[in-house]
């Protein structure tokens, strides 16, 4: 069989891939703090064995499109002021840090919310980390400042945790949260800057997505209609092969 119907299909499979990244990342454009996904595409020689091919016969390097790489894009929302004086939004590089389950995950959705118990967490109960630990408030005043001290009717309490994570190194866990890959490890952002009251929005543009969804739909239907060519084309020989027989 021709190998042009086999790279059709894999540029179609690469369409698919990219299909639902874009509808993923459009599905959380309201989605506080979001980071979208990409996706990279490459090209694979899959080089023939042309030892056993008579002289003359046709001879070629077909060429597959190949998923090359996954990746979240951490370029930083606009920021949305909200009022509340328990949400925060980071200004630049950094990530909360939260305490889970599962151990320390990461976000940049900083909609924040006390407990009963008087603990900052995030609204799934997750607990915020400050520099001592989980943040620990009673009612009062309660103050953010844009360096990340926290206080309570004037008095500091402690300060968000804010990390730095190196590019590449970032991973999507459970509730919209981010875990570091094996391997590496958050550095503490030295001068962090927090924007209390304001929390930071998705960095999905919806226009941008939705062209780049419009494109891989016409790339995916072309590559549908190379592969019913060469079905067609295979299907009309067999067919000759029949009558001349």
């Amino acid at each position: 069989m021709d190998q042009g119907i086999y790279t059709a299909a894999s540029g179609a499979i690469a369409m698919e891939e990219r299909l639902s990244i874009i509808s993923n990342n459009l599905a959380n454009v309201n989605t506080t703090g979001f980071k979208k996904d990409g996706i990279a595409f490459e090209k694979f020689l899959r080089i023939l064995d042309t030892e056993n091919l008579y002289p003359g016969q046709y001879k070629n390097i077909p060429v597959d499109v190949m998923v090359g790489e996954y990746y979240i894009d951490t370029t930083e929302g606009s920021c949305k002021k909200t009022g509340n004086p328990l949400d925060a939004a980071i200004i630049g590089d950094g990530f909360f840090v939260v305490n889970t389950e599962e151990g320390q995950r990461y976000t940049r959705a900083g909609s924040f919310m006390l407990s009963t118990e008087g603990l900052l967490t995030t609204p799934q109960g997750h607990t915020v980390q400050g520099e001592g630990g989980d943040l620990s408030l009673g009612a009062g005043d309660i103050e953010i400042g844009s360096d990340g001290t926290v206080r309570l009717n004037g008095n500091i309490v402690d300060v968000l945790q804010v990390v730095h994570i190196e590019e590449g190194s970032l991973e999507r866990s459970a509730n919209g949260l981010f875990k570091v890959k094996e391997g590496y490890a958050p550095l503490p952002v030295e001068s962090p800057v927090v924007s209390q009251g304001n929390i930071e929005t998705s960095n999905v543009d919806p226009v941008k997505e939705m062209v780049g969804l419009i494109s891989t739909q016409r790339a995916y239907e072309s590559f549908q209609r190379v592969i019913k060519s060469f079905n067609d084309t295979y299907s009309q020989s067999i067919r000759n092969v029949g009558t001349l027989a």
